[in-house]
């Protein structure tokens, strides 16, 4: 053989096999396309029933551009495709056929559509094919007319509302509930029905609250199955659809979010859902522990958080933690174990914040008791890992070693050091450090001036009022005594006006060359230029007095001036039993209308444009709008004697009394009968007791631990210490928060 024809042998089959080859691989390609070609199916038709010579629709899949390739009858009858695409079949009613089945072969596969009657009844046309419940469909057709009663329109089998009706057009409007389903009208005991109505309904949507990206589930009906034939918008500014399903849509939330109604509009027609709640983002306060072995359960108190545990998505360290309890302030989870250390970071429907730091290991402080207090407070630490012997822990506040009393692995027992600073705790035990999960605060109660056989106070038998200027100086009213005393910050007490020696009368001077007659409610505020405003009641008068002491008459002929508030351009209001009187910066006077019901021998405050004052049932605290006069008696409280905590409205009060406001939406007020020193949060409207005591007493000590035998009037300086006159102690102590 030679090589030339050795060479064609062999080209031949190479060819054979390249042929072969392309054979299978087209085979393998016309299965391939085979097997992605839609199946025949048929969704809907329309109409039902009509004349001869009626086009007739049928939509589905599977069907050919070709109308060669499609055939169809009606009872056996010849029909002519009039057009034809891979969705939908146009036919025509032919002439000599009878009610009965239409048939449909396609590329030689046959399927049945439905049932066809020949009559004059016949639905064609509806418009719009789709919308929400109250939509008005227009509906063509022939027929509707009837002398024996109207015609009747369904809208998926529940009967509409006829709103209009002519031979050939009825309008009906969508009744609630609908579904989707075929549009059917009644004449004269026939029956035809035309093409699908698809009902749009928002059922619901998840989460209902969020900020911009939120990603939102809404559920329903009537969607357009195409991603782009369904408009969404949150309160009129459009939306981001990702995905869309028969009964669901995913949107994002838009960067100009507004709390409001979401809705969907598809071809023009419009359906309202829910209102979607736009809330601020959260906020972590603190995390508890910060360190923990697996199955520990850890406590994250913030703001904003979702009451439905699954919005809110916890992960330290990039691995999931599942929320078990939600409130808005507080979520609960296990530690899952293995994290390794890492940051904390909260996820509420897609608004992400990070937390500290958390360290995968045995050692953590799960909580102080208490988290403050003076130098020589016995604190318990508890949590896990600890070592069992006292010596094996190291305790130290804000970097101060504290005395290691008594140790288990859950507990330890210390004593605040004597160079004690606000900051953190930490124990160190076998080569790990754990940080407390909140600052441990220098914080308690001290002794300014008086107590119990101590001189240079008379406060005990009849109620004081007190202020504290810009240098920290307190002043003291001695009702018995109509005398004004000065206590510096170093607890020095001096007469600042007024007579020593109980002397009444009306005369300005400087210092005890002053006379003044008070009443059982006298009160007293100073301004931003440390002026001191008193309430001379029985002089039916109020005085003002400068820093040096000097005593002039302010406003005159008011009946029985009590207690005072001040707001923050220097306006006085004087409070009485049965009214409000308001005086300016002149000293004129005149009766604030519509205020009424307060309790003359509790101080007062004025925050913005509300006056805040105890109701006289001592049981409530009340808000009084001096731009509107709408008084709120009930604005705190329950009504309910006790010391109960938590949203105002359901809170239990005893006597609040001696209001001050630290400038940070923080109301304080003592509650007498308990006592107490309690705080209103007024932008959560939450309250809450930060201070109590195990019983009536004379101590100094932490805030929990420290003993009044009273407490009554209250101020502040600008370090936000607070001033407590401790009546029955005869004493002013002074509460230091941080």
């Amino acid at each position: 053989m030679s090589y030339l024809r050795k060479f064609n042998a062999g080209t031949q089959r190479c060819l054979g096999i390249l042929g072969l080859f392309i054979l299978l691989f087209g085979a393998c390609k016309k299965d391939e396309i085979e097997s992605v070609k839609a199946p025949l199916t048929i969704t809907d038709y329309y109409p039902n029933s009509g004349a001869q010579g009626t086009l007739v629709t049928v939509e589905g899949t599977g069907f050919s551009n070709n109308t060669d390739e499609i055939s169809a009858t009606f009872s056996g009858v010849s029909a002519d495709i009039v057009s034809a695409t891979p969705t939908a079949v146009v036919m025509r009613a032919p002439a000599s056929a009878a009610s009965g089945a239409i048939a449909m072969k396609i590329k030689g596969e046959s399927i049945g559509v439905g049932n066809y009657t020949y009559q004059e009844l016949s639905v064609q046309t509806i418009s719009p094919a789709n919308g929400a419940a109250g939509t008005h469909i227009r509906i063509t057709g022939a027929g509707f007319s009837s002398t024996t009663g109207p015609a009747e329109v369904y809208v998926n089998g529940k009967i509409a509302v006829v709103v209009s009706a002519a031979d050939n057009l009825l309008v009906a409007e969508v009744p609630e509930g609908a579904g989707t389903g075929p549009v059917t009208v009644k004449v004269n005991g026939k029956e035809a029905s035309g093409q699908t109505f698809k009902f749009q309904v928002i059922s619901g949507i998840k989460p209902a609250s969020g900020g911009k990206g939120t990603h939102v589930k809404i559920s329903g009906g009537g969607f357009d199955e195409v991603i782009a034939g369904n408009y969404v918008d949150f309160n009129g500014k459009p939306a981001l659809v990702t995905e869309v399903t028969a009964d669901y849509l995913m949107v994002v939330a838009p960067a100009d979010v507004q709390t409001g109604p979401v809705s969907v509009t598809i071809n023009n027609q419009k359906a309202t859902g829910p209102v979607f709640t736009v809330v601020p983002m959260p906020v972590i306060q603190s995390v508890t522990p910060l360190s923990g072995p697996s199955g520990t359960e850890m406590t994250i108190l913030g703001l904003n958080f979702s009451i439905h545990p699954d919005e809110n998505k916890v992960t330290i360290n990039g691995k999931y933690a599942a929320v078990v309890t939600a409130t808005p302030f507080k979520l609960t989870l296990n530690i899952p174990g293995g994290t390794g250390d890492g940051k904390i970071v909260l996820n509420v429907n897609d608004q992400v914040v990070q937390g500290p730091d958390f360290k995968d290991q045995n050692l953590g402080i799960a909580k102080m008791s208490p988290d403050n207090g003076l130098a020589g407070t016995e604190v318990t630490i508890t949590g896990t890992g600890f070592g069992t012997t006292p010596a094996a822990n190291v305790v130290t506040f804000n970097g101060v070693t504290a005395q290691v009393v008594s140790a288990t692995a859950t507990s330890l027992v210390v004593i605040a050091p004597p160079a004690l600073t606000s900051g953190p705790v930490k124990v160190a035990n076998a080569g790990q450090t754990a940080i407390s999960p909140v600052s441990f605060n220098r914080a308690g109660v001290m002794t300014l001036a008086g107590g119990p056989n101590q001189g240079g106070l008379d406060i005990r038998e009849r109620g004081a009022s007190i202020a504290v200027d810009s240098h920290g100086n307190v002043f003291v009213m001695e009702l018995n005594n109509n005398v004004i005393k000065k206590i510096t910050p170093q607890g020095v007490v001096s007469v600042f006006a007024g007579s020593p020696s109980r002397e009444t009368g009306n005369q300005n001077g400087t210092g005890t060359a002053a006379r003044f007659n008070f009443s059982f409610n006298s009160g007293m505020v100073i301004d931003q230029q440390d002026i001191l405003y008193v309430a001379d009641g029985m002089n039916n008068s109020i005085r003002k007095i400068s820093p040096a002491g000097v005593v002039n008459t302010y406003a005159v002929n008011l009946n029985a001036p009590g207690k005072l508030a001040i707001d923050d351009n220097g306006i006085l209001y004087v409070q009485t039993q049965y009214s409000l009187t308001r005086v300016d910066k002149t000293g004129v006077r005149s009766v604030v209308p519509g205020f009424y019901g307060a309790n003359e021998q509790a101080r007062p405050i004025v925050i913005g444009d509300y006056f805040y004052y105890t109701d006289n049932d001592n049981l409530y605290i009340g808000r009084f709008n001096l731009a509107t006069g709408i008084n709120q008696r009930t604005w705190a409280g329950n009504g309910e004697f006790g010391n109960s905590d938590g949203p105002i409205s359901r809170s239990m009060l005893g006597t609040p009394r001696g209001f001050i406001y630290d400038g940070k939406g923080n109301l304080y007020f003592s509650d007498g009968l308990k006592p107490t020193t309690r705080k209103v949060d007024m932008i959560l409207n939450e309250l809450t007791t930060i201070s109590t005591q195990p019983a009536r007493g004379f101590k100094d000590a932490g805030l929990n631990e420290a003993q009044f035998s009273s407490r009554d009037d209250m101020a502040m300086d600008k370090e936000g210490n607070i001033y407590i006159v401790d009546q029955g102690n005869n004493a002013i102590r002074k509460m230091f928060l941080k």
